[in-house]
């Protein structure tokens, strides 16, 4: 009697054990077909043919061909679900660029996988976003000169700047003629609000985690964007600090460039529109201010053998139009850019830091993935600026080391046949 209550006591166990792992192995099914995991492989390969020059300047950049790179890329992204709202989200980045030279530039850099926007975070309809990694500020992502608005999408989409993503761009860069404030930041974190009635806001701040010279350059920048059918504007402020002017390197013939510099600040502050027509026109417009820390410290002379510091502050403005008519599968597209003088600049003429560019062309897309074009771009330097061309700069001094740069007063020209393959 014992033993056949043991074994009916087993036999209900059992029963239990199995109704217990069924009803979790059903919570499990129910979890994960609410768990829902996306990954996307995106990218593109841009390839442009080029006659390219540099003249002007002490040590002129002679004619000659060559194959550019126009800023290609891999990519692979996705999101994973955590409730209704809320997901997990995540991209890894890598750039393709200079694959015309093995995956090194011209100042012997190579790239890495994650050398582009690459990064993990959170994403919520109602709340927004928040990433760290290494990734474009909001100066460059939400009012960006690349995309409709912000990012990086030249020659897919028609930003401000239409010739984005080739030699002919005009933005982007601390060499460029406009938006000179955009920048990828390292050590970053960012957000991003939901889209309020078109309006949305974001900040970011990069930490300086090497602190050289025992001064910290964290940079850090906030923007704004607004958008109402086919008419969008954004305005955005970015401010690196402890940087300045390196006047010792325009002194010796480098050009305008920025050093570390402590106590000082350098920043940057635009404001941009863009509207497409009826007509399929679109129309760009951009206003942005510079303004540059300096720290100068006075050298003895014979006639005055007293040494002491000044700080001070060069502010330069900058403008740009662009214009881009849709003909079918056809565009034509041109833009035009001007650098003012530098105001307080402590050597030479303020004159002498102005340039202006202009780049015009068409492009006619296959299909969506396949697009070849056509484009011819002009950057005017004055004596002491450099300004060089967009993705595929030119070095006329030091060429493949790290300190490679363009001669002052060096005006580079390009024109380019191109084939971007999009994936």
């Amino acid at each position: 009697m014992t033993q056949f209550i043991t074994r009916k006591t087993l036999l209900a166990a059992a029963a239990l054990a199995c109704l217990s792992n069924v009803s979790m192995a059903e919570t499990t099914l129910g979890e994960l077909a609410n768990l829902k995991v996306d990954t996307t492989i995106y990218g593109f390969l841009n390839g442009q043919l080029e006659s390219v020059q540099a003249q002007g300047g002490a040590t002129p950049y002679s004619t000659r061909g060559r194959v550019s790179d126009g800023n290609s890329r891999l990519g692979f992204r996705g999101n994973i679900g955590v409730t209704d709202d809320l997901k997990g989200v995540w991209q890894l980045e890598a750039a393709l660029n200079n694959f015309d030279q093995g995956g090194v530039n011209t100042r012997g850099e190579s790239t890495t996988l994650s050398s582009r926007n690459s990064y993990v975070g959170v994403e919520s309809a109602r709340f927004g976003s928040f990433v760290v990694g290494n990734n474009d500020s909001v100066y460059r992502s939400l009012i960006g000169s690349g995309g409709e608005f912000g990012g990086n999408l030249g020659l897919t989409v028609h930003g401000l700047d239409v010739w984005n993503n080739t030699s002919a761009q005009l933005t982007g860069n601390a060499d460029s003629i406009f938006s000179r404030g955009e920048a990828r930041y390292k050590n970053s974190a960012h957000y991003l609000s939901p889209v309020y009635y078109g309006f949305q806001v974001g900040a970011s701040y990069g930490f300086d985690e090497n602190q050289a010279s025992n001064t910290n350059r964290g940079r850090w920048s906030v923007a704004a964007k607004y958008t109402l059918g086919a008419f969008s504007i954004g305005a955005g402020y970015d401010r690196q600090n402890n940087t300045g002017v390196d006047t010792d390197a325009a002194v010796a013939g480098y050009g305008f460039r920025t050093m570390d510099s402590s106590g000082v600040n350098t920043s940057f502050a635009k404001i941009i529109g863009r509207y497409k027509l009826p007509t399929n026109t679109t129309i760009g417009l951009g206003f942005e201010q510079g303004k540059y820390g300096y720290e100068e410290t006075a050298v003895p002379t014979a006639g005055s053998f007293y040494t002491g510091t000044t700080f001070g502050t060069m502010k330069q403005n900058a403008v740009m139009l662009s214009v881009a008519q849709d003909i079918g599968k056809a565009s034509i597209m041109a833009s035009a850019g001007k650098l003012f003088d530098l105001k307080g600049a402590t050597f030479g003429k303020e004159s002498d830091y102005a340039a202006n560019q202009y780049s015009i062309g068409a492009i006619y897309n296959l299909n969506r993935y396949l697009s070849p074009y056509v484009y011819y771009t002009k950057i005017r330097n004055h004596a002491q600026q450099n300004v060089n061309l967009g993705q595929a700069p030119v070095y006329s001094n030091n060429a493949g080391q790290e300190d490679a740069f363009l001669a002052p007063g060096n005006s580079p020209r390009a024109f380019g046949v191109g084939l971007i393959a999009r994936f």
